[in-house]
C-alpha cells in the first residue's frame, strides 16, 4: 500500500469552497454572533474588542465573491448597527445581496436596505431598476419577490424621483388578483404620496376605488393609508365623506371602526359640516358597542373633531361617563389618555368637569407621576371657595410625605410577604405643582380665596420648598413676587399681613442666592408701601448690608425703594434731625458705589439719587434761615415736601396686564437714538481733561470689591479670609489689598470710566454659604422692623402640611371656625386704559412668552418623522398645470419647427436639371400630442361634488 503525498491534500479553504454548494458554513451565523455577545458581556472593553473582531471579519466576508458568504456579513452587520455601528460602507454589497434571486438572501438585502440607505439618499437611484424588476408579477413564485419589494417601498426613505420612477408600477399592481399584492401596494403608496403628491391627485379615483374592494385586509389598508394623508393634508379626501359615512354605519371591523373615528376627526376638523352627520351616529355607536378602544375613540373623535359645543351638556356628559369608567380602571395607558381627554373637555367649558371633583382628586394621588402631571391641569375646572384649601393641602403634602407603593409578593404562597417601592417625585412634577397652585389662588381675581392670612402663609412655604428647585427657581420666585406685589396693590385690607410675609421671606437664609428672583417685587412692595412700616431707618440699613448679593434687576428697585422708605421716615412722628443726617450718610455712601455699576440703567439711578441727596445733605448742615429753609422740625423742605412729592403724588391703581407695554409702542423711535462720539471728539476730551487712554482701557473696577464695603465688619473678615484661600494670585493678602485701593483710587479719578466686568455669582454664591453664619444677625434684624397696626402672627411654614391625619381634622375644625369669623375683604379688578387692539397684543404676548421648543441637533441620528410635500401641495390646480403643461408643450414644438426650417435654409438647393428628380426629398412630420384632459374624469368630480354637498347639509328634523 502506497502513502499518498502530503502535498496533494486539500487545503482548508478548498474544503470550504466544495461544502458551500451544500449549504455548510463554517463561517460564524448571526446566532453565533449574539452568543459570543453574551459571553464577551462583563465589561464594556471586552465586549468592545469581540464587536471590532467582528467587524474585521464581517468586512472580509462582505468582499467575498461568494453571495451566501456575503448574505451571513450583511445579516451580521444589520444586527450589529443596532450597536451604533455604522454600516453605509456597505451600500454596494447590500445591493448585490438584494439582486440575489434567491428569496432568503433578497429579504436579507432589503432588510438592511431599510437601515442603512437613509444615510445616503443617492444610492438609491442605483436601485430604481432593480425594484422595478422585482415588481414585476409573472407566476405564482414571485408573489413573495413582490411583498419583499412592495414591504421595502414602504419602509425605505423614497426620495421625490424614485417615487416618480415607480408610482406607474405600483398603480398596475392594483389591479392584481391577489389580495396580498394589493394590500401590500396600498401600503406602499403612502411613502410615495408624501414625496410626489402629484400621483394622487392624478390617479385620486384609482386608490379610492379600493374602498370598496371585497378583501377587508385591503380595505383596512386604504382607510389606514387615507387616514394616514389626511393628518398631512386632509382637504382633497373630504369629497369621499359619504363613501366614508356608509362604511361607518355597515362594517363590523373594530379596527376599521377606529380608523375611521379618526379620519373623521381630521375631516370635521376642517369642515364643520360633518358633525351634523357624525354627531348622531357616533353617539348610537357608543350605546351599541362594549370595545374599550371604539369607545375611547369616538369620545376622541367627538372632542377633537370639534363637534362638542359649549352648551351640550346631554353629550358632555356621555363622554364623561365614558371617561370616568376609564379612569377607575387598572390600565395606567388608559387612565393617563383619558386624563388628557378630560383636560379637552374642561377646556370647552369648565362646568363640564365640575361634577367630577372626587376623580379628580383621586388622580393627582395616582401612582403614575405622568397621570397626576395631567391632572394637574384639570384642577381649574373643579377649584372652588370650598375645597381651594383641600386641594391645595394635598398638592403641598407631596413635597413633605414620602409616598410608597406596597407590592404582595404572592409567588410564594406560603410566605405572603409585602413590599414597599417609594414614588420619586421629579422636581419637573414639584415645579409644575407650584404654578398650578398659583395659579388656582388667582383665578378670576382671586375669587376663590376667602381668607388672605391663609394665602399669605401659603405664598411663604411655596417661597421655601422653591428654593430646592433649581432647574425654576428665577421662574418661580417671579410667579411669587408677582403675587405678593399683586396683593398689596389689590387687596387694601390685607397689606399689613402682607408686608409681614414679605419682611420673613427676606428674613430667609441666602434668599438672594436660592430665590433671587423674588427679592424684585418684595423690595418694591417696602418702597411703594413704606407707610406700613414704622422703623424705616432700620429696614434701610438691611437692605444696604443685604444688597451685596442682589442682581441687577434688583438693585434698580432697590434705589428707587430706599427713597420712598426715607421719605416715608422722615416725615414720620419718630424721625430726629441727627438720626436722619447718619440714615443720609449711609445711603449716599451706599450709592455712590453704585454709581461706578456695569449697568447703565443703575448707573442712572444712582446719579441722580446721589445729587438730589447731596442738596439734602447741604441744607442740612445750613443753619436755620428765619424757618425758611427749615420746617417746624428741623428738616429740610427738600426732605418734607419735594422728595414726598416724587412719590405721592398719585394713587397706584391695578391696570389690565398689557396696558403699560401698550402704551409704549407708540413712541418714536427717532426719540430713543442716543447720540455716540465719533473718536475725533473723544480724544479732544481726553486732552482737555489730560486722561492716558491706556490707563482708562486698562483699568478696570470689581463690583464686588465696592459692595465689601458694607459688609458687616465681622463678616467683611470672613470673607476676606475666604477670598484669600481662593485667590491664586500667589501673593500676600496685604500686597493684594494694596494693589486694589490704588487701582480704585485710579478708576474714581477717572470721570469717564464705565466698568465692563460683571459680578461673579459664583464666588458670591460660594462666600455666603460658606459664611452662613456671619449673615444671621441681618435676618434676626430683619424681625425686627414693625408693622403699623398689626399683631405678629405665628406664620404657618409648610411643616403644617406633615402632620398625621388627627391633627389634620382638627386643624380642619379650627379653620372652619375661623372661616365663619373672616371678614370679608375687597379686591380692586384691573383698570383698562387702551381698549382697541389690546385683546390682539395679550394673545401676542402669551405667544412670545411661550418657551419654544428644544432642538436636538444630531448629524447621523435618524429621524423617525418623514419629510412630506403633501401638507403645502395645492390639488386645485389640476387644469392650470394641465394648461401650463400643454403651453409648454407648444413653445418647444415651435423651436422644433423653427430648427427644421433653418437646417432646410441651409441646405443647397437641387436644380430641377437633374433628370426632374425629386424623390430623395423627405417630407418632415410633426406629431403634435395633447394631453388629455380627462372630461369624463372631471364630469365625475362634478357630479360627486353635488352630492357632498347634500351630505354635508345639517338635516332638521
Amino acid at each position: 500500500m502506497s502513502i499518498s503525498n502530503s502535498n496533494n491534500l486539500p487545503t482548508a479553504e478548498a474544503v470550504r469552497q466544495r461544502l458551500r454548494p451544500f449549504g455548510i458554513f463554517f463561517e460564524k451565523s448571526l446566532k453565533d454572533l449574539i452568543k459570543g455577545i453574551r459571553s464577551h458581556n462583563e465589561t464594556p472593553e471586552s465586549l468592545h474588542e469581540f464587536l471590532t473582531k467582528e467587524l474585521a471579519q464581517c468586512r472580509k466576508e462582505a468582499n467575498s465573491p461568494d453571495i451566501n458568504l456575503k448574505t451571513n456579513a450583511v445579516l451580521k452587520l444589520s444586527y450589529l448597527e443596532m450597536y451604533g455601528f455604522d454600516m453605509s460602507w456597505c451600500n454596494f454589497h447590500i445591493l448585490e445581496v438584494m439582486s440575489s434571486e434567491t428569496l432568503q438572501n433578497k429579504r436579507v438585502g432589503y432588510l438592511a436596505a431599510s437601515q442603512s440607505f437613509h444615510r445616503d439618499p443617492d444610492i438609491l437611484v442605483l436601485m430604481t431598476n432593480l425594484l422595478k424588476k422585482d415588481l414585476k408579477y409573472t407566476n405564482k413564485d414571485d408573489m413573495v419577490k413582490v411583498g419583499i419589494a412592495l414591504n421595502a417601498i414602504s419602509t425605505i426613505t423614497i426620495t421625490q424621483s424614485l417615487a416618480r420612477d415607480i408610482v406607474d408600477d405600483l398603480f398596475s399592481m392594483l389591479n392584481s388578483s391577489h389580495a396580498y399584492i394589493r394590500k401590500k401596494t396600498v401600503t406602499a403608496l403612502f411613502k410615495v404620496f408624501l414625496q410626489y403628491p402629484e400621483a394622487l391627485r392624478d390617479n385620486f379615483d384609482k386608490f379610492t376605488m379600493k374602498l370598496q374592494d371585497d378583501d377587508i385586509s385591503v380595505l383596512s389598508a386604504t382607510v389606514s393609508v387615507i387616514c394616514e394623508l389626511s393628518k398631512q393634508n386632509p382637504w382633497p379626501f373630504v369629497a369621499l365623506s359619504p363613501l366614508l359615512y356608509d362604511l361607518l354605519l355597515t362594517i363590523d371591523n373594530n379596527w376599521i371602526i377606529i380608523r375611521l373615528l379618526k379620519l373623521f376627526t381630521n375631516l370635521s376638523q376642517v369642515e364643520p359640516k360633518l358633525k351634523y352627520k357624525l354627531l348622531p351616529k357616533i353617539i348610537e355607536l357608543m350605546d351599541s358597542t362594549m370595545a374599550t378602544s371604539v369607545l375611547y375613540e369616538a369620545v376622541n373623535c367627538i372632542v377633537k373633531g370639534s363637534m362638542l359645543l359649549d352648551d351640550d351638556y346631554e353629550t358632555a356628559t356621555k363622554c364623561l361617563e365614558c371617561l370616568d369608567k376609564f379612569c377607575q380602571s387598572q390600565d395606567p395607558n388608559l387612565r393617563f389618555i383619558s386624563c388628557n381627554l378630560f383636560y379637552k373637555i374642561g377646556i370647552i367649558n369648565s362646568q363640564f368637569v365640575a361634577d367630577y371633583d372626587d376623580l379628580i382628586l383621586k388622580l393627582i394621588s395616582d401612582v403614575d407621576i405622568s397621570i397626576r402631571s395631567e391632572a394637574l391641569e384639570l384642577l381649574k375646572g373643579i377649584v372652588n371657595d370650598d375645597n381651594l384649601k383641600l386641594v391645595v393641602s394635598t398638592l403641598l403634602r407631596q413635597f413633605v410625605n414620602e409616598e410608597v407603593v406596597v407590592l404582595n409578593n404572592n409567588n410564594n404562597r406560603r410566605n405572603n410577604s409585602k413590599r414597599e417601592i417609594p414614588i420619586l417625585i421629579p422636581n419637573s412634577y414639584k415645579i409644575k405643582m407650584v404654578k398650578t397652585v398659583i395659579e388656582l389662588c388667582s383665578i378670576d381675581n382671586y375669587n376663590n380665596i376667602s381668607d388672605f392670612e391663609w394665602f399669605n402663609a401659603l405664598l411663604v412655604d411655596l417661597s421655601l420648598v422653591s428654593q430646592d428647585l433649581l432647574e425654576a427657581r428665577d421662574l418661580l420666585g417671579d410667579l411669587i413676587g408677582e403675587q405678593l406685589k399683586s396683593i398689596m396693590i389689590k387687596v387694601p385690607d390685607v397689606r399689613n399681613l402682607t408686608m409681614m410675609s414679605i419682611i420673613k421671606i427676606l428674613s430667609m437664609d441666602a434668599v438672594e442666592l436660592r430665590l433671587p428672583t423674588v427679592l424684585k417685587e418684595c423690595i418694591w412692595s417696602l418702597g411703594e408701601y413704606s407707610s406700613l412700616i414704622e422703623n424705616g431707618d432700620i429696614m434701610i440699613k438691611l437692605l444696604i448690608e443685604k444688597s451685596t448679593k442682589f442682581n441687577i434687576e434688583t438693585k434698580i428697585i432697590l434705589i428707587t425703594a430706599i427713597l420712598k422708605l426715607l421719605s416715608t421716615w422722615c416725615n414720620g412722628d419718630n424721625a430726629q434731625v441727627d438720626a436722619v443726617e447718619e440714615i443720609i450718610n449711609i445711603i449716599i455712601e451706599f450709592i455712590e458705589t453704585l454709581t461706578y455699576n456695569s449697568s447703565f440703567e443703575i448707573q442712572e439711578r444712582a446719579i441722580e439719587a446721589n445729587e438730589f441727596l447731596k442738596l439734602i445733605k447741604e441744607s442740612l448742615d445750613e443753619p436755620a434761615d428765619n424757618g425758611e429753609n427749615n420746617n417746624f422740625g428741623g428738616l429740610p423742605m427738600l426732605l418734607t415736601d419735594i422728595l414726598p412729592s416724587f412719590y405721592n403724588g398719585y394713587e397706584l391703581r391695578p391696570i389690565a396686564q398689557g396696558t403699560q407695554t401698550q402704551l409704549q409702542q407708540n413712541l418714536a423711535q427717532e426719540y430713543l437714538e442716543t447720540p455716540f462720539l465719533n473718536d475725533e471728539d473723544w480724544n479732544n476730551i481726553m486732552k482737555q481733561y489730560n486722561i492716558d487712554q491706556d490707563a482708562v482701557s486698562d483699568t478696570s473696577i470689581d463690583e464686588s470689591d465696592i459692595d465689601e464695603t458694607y459688609r458687616d465688619k465681622s463678616f467683611h473678615d470672613d470673607i476676606s479670609s475666604s477670598s484669600s484661600d481662593e485667590n491664586e494670585l500667589g501673593s500676600d493678602y496685604d500686597v493684594f489689598d494694596k494693589d486694589k485701593k490704588e487701582r480704585k483710587q485710579e478708576q474714581l479719578s477717572n470721570p469717564f470710566y464705565l466698568t465692563d466686568n460683571t459680578v461673579k455669582h459664583n464666588n458670591e454664591e460660594r462666600d455666603v454659604f460658606s459664611n452662613a453664619d456671619g449673615n444671621e444677625h441681618v435676618n434676626e434684624q430683619m424681625n425686627m422692623v414693625k408693622v403699623k397696626n398689626s399683631i405678629s402672627p405665628e406664620i404657618p411654614t409648610v411643616e403644617m402640611f406633615s402632620h398625621d391625619a388627627a391633627a389634620t381634622k382638627d386643624k380642619k375644625k379650627k379653620m372652619h371656625k375661623h372661616k365663619t369669623k373672616a371678614k370679608k375683604v375687597k379686591v380692586l379688578t384691573d383698570e383698562v386704559f387702551v381698549q382697541p387692539g389690546l385683546s390682539e397684543f395679550r394673545q401676542n404676548v402669551r405667544k412670545s412668552s411661550n418657551p419654544s421648543s428644544i432642538k436636538v441637533k444630531g448629524g447621523n441620528a435618524i429621524h423617525l418623522q418623514t419629510k412630506s410635500k403633501l401638507g403645502n401641495f395645492d390639488f386645485s390646480k389640476d387644469e392650470i398645470n394641465d394648461q401650463k403643461a400643454i403651453h409648454d408643450d407648444e413653445l418647444e414644438l415651435d423651436k422644433i419647427r423653427q430648427k427644421f426650417q433653418a437646417q432646410t435654409l441651409n441646405q443647397p438647393q437641387i436644380s430641377s436639371d437633374n433628370n426632374g428628380n425629386d424623390d430623395n426629398d423627405e417630407e418632415v412630420v410633426i406629431i403634435k400630442k395633447k394631453r388629455k384632459k380627462g372630461k369624463g374624469k372631471h364630469k365625475k368630480k362634478k357630479h360627486s361634488k353635488k352630492e357632498d354637498t347634500e351630505f354635508l347639509e345639517p338635516q332638521h328634523e
